[in-house]
């Protein structure tokens, strides 16, 4: 089974809009409003033109009473307002049922009243048919074309809103490890420090094995800080570029998730602008988190193909691989990755390595291209 997530091939014109700089309690807010869309009811739709034509070719009768030609167009503009009017209300249906009642209504005044001046000419009629026709196939394209439009405004809604919960989630795990990690060894070391003090202070001299105590504790608070800074910013990819990042999210995989983790690659520095090397980094350390939370992989490798201008990272594992779940309905990780790739102008595909697991992620995108218009800001930094 594969999953394409994103194809930049095949979507090259649907770029997602940068979202407005906005707070995230307004972007909360704004998100949560769906956009305004009323569907009419198949009996409206039949309904309308069923009265609204008949209400039309009346009015042009009696208002236009004359045989001047002019007014006569006048009756046939009525008529072309009203399928006009059946079409914006009730899509094709009402615009098709609009355009039979006026040519049947053109056509039955000029047989039965031929002698007066109701009636149309066959040309004017065949002409008002055919010009509904047109506007109901018009209007069909629009409908389609915003009907894709909503789909993709609520799914950008959607990920918009799971975005926020996650950011409020990782705000929530900092603050733990803030509170129960770096903050125990801190208040450890201030209350060690302050014990020492008392000592000397009755006489009391410290130890060595107090200081190593204190050297521990602040040892570990480094330590804590780095992983907490690392877990935040890549630094390592602002410093040393995205090879050596890879490099140190494969030896921190390792260390973290107790997996074999593997970095393949041989060429030389791959020279990925700020932006785009910061999104592919954080497509790599999603897929490497997922192999070992949702696919339980114990080996994950990840290798880089650059041929040209091109850039193909490649993240395989060895375990349950993508359920018929997932390819149909993927899940938040996916989606954001999607997401990046997107911004990117990169090609996402997920498949199952073989029919008894493993997940193969492939990632491929050009490496000096400039960004694409219209990418997140704020993403962009991680």
């Amino acid at each position: 089974m594969r999953l394409t997530l994103y194809s930049s091939a095949a979507d090259e014109t649907e770029r997602s809009p940068a979202p407005d700089r906005l707070s995230p309690a307004e972007r909360l807010s704004v998100a949560s409003k769906e956009p305004p869309y009323r569907v009419r009811s198949p009996a409206a739709r039949i309904i309308f033109p069923l009265i609204f034509v008949p209400m039309s070719l009346a009015a042009g009768v009696v208002l236009v009473p004359t045989p001047v030609e002019l007014f006569q167009d006048v009756r046939l503009l009525f008529l072309f307002l009203a399928i006009v009017a059946c079409s914006a209300y009730g899509g094709i249906l009402s615009g098709l049922i609009g355009t039979s009642l006026a040519y049947v209504g053109a056509v039955t005044f000029r047989i039965y009243w031929g002698g007066l001046v109701h009636g149309l000419s066959p040309a004017d009629s065949a002409l008002l048919a055919a010009e509904g026709l047109a506007v109901n196939l018009i209007g069909w394209a629009l409908d389609v074309a915003r009907a894709r439009a909503r789909r993709k405004d609520q799914d950008v809604r959607k990920l918009q809103r799971q975005l926020l919960e996650v950011g409020d989630e990782e705000r929530q795990r900092i603050g733990h490890d803030l509170h129960d990690g770096l903050g125990q060894q801190l208040t450890g070391i201030s209350l060690l420090s302050e014990s020492l003090a008392q000592r000397a202070a009755a006489g009391t001299p410290p130890t060595a094995a107090d200081f190593e105590r204190v050297t521990g504790l602040a040892s570990e608070a480094v330590r804590q800080t780095r992983d907490l800074a690392r877990s935040l910013s890549p630094l390592t990819l602002e410093n040393d570029g995205f090879v050596a990042a890879m490099e140190e999210l494969c030896e921190t995989a390792r260390v973290l998730f107790d997996v074999q983790c593997k970095w393949e690659y041989n060429g030389e520095a791959i020279p990925l602008d700020s932006k785009r090397a910061v999104h592919l980094y954080r497509i790599v350390q999603e897929a490497v988190s997922n192999s070992v939370k949702h696919g339980k992989a114990s080996h994950v490798t990840i290798s880089a193909v650059t041929k040209e201008n091109e850039l193909t990272l490649i993240v395989t594992d060895d375990g349950s691989g993508l359920s018929r779940r997932t390819i149909t309905n993927p899940g938040l990780g996916l989606r954001t990755m999607a997401y990046r790739a997107r911004i990117v102008g990169a090609e996402l595909t997920a498949q199952r390595a073989n029919d008894s697991g493993g997940t193969i992620v492939r990632c491929t995108c050009r490496i000096s291209e400039a960004s694409p218009p219209g990418a997140d800001e704020e993403l962009s930094r991680g």
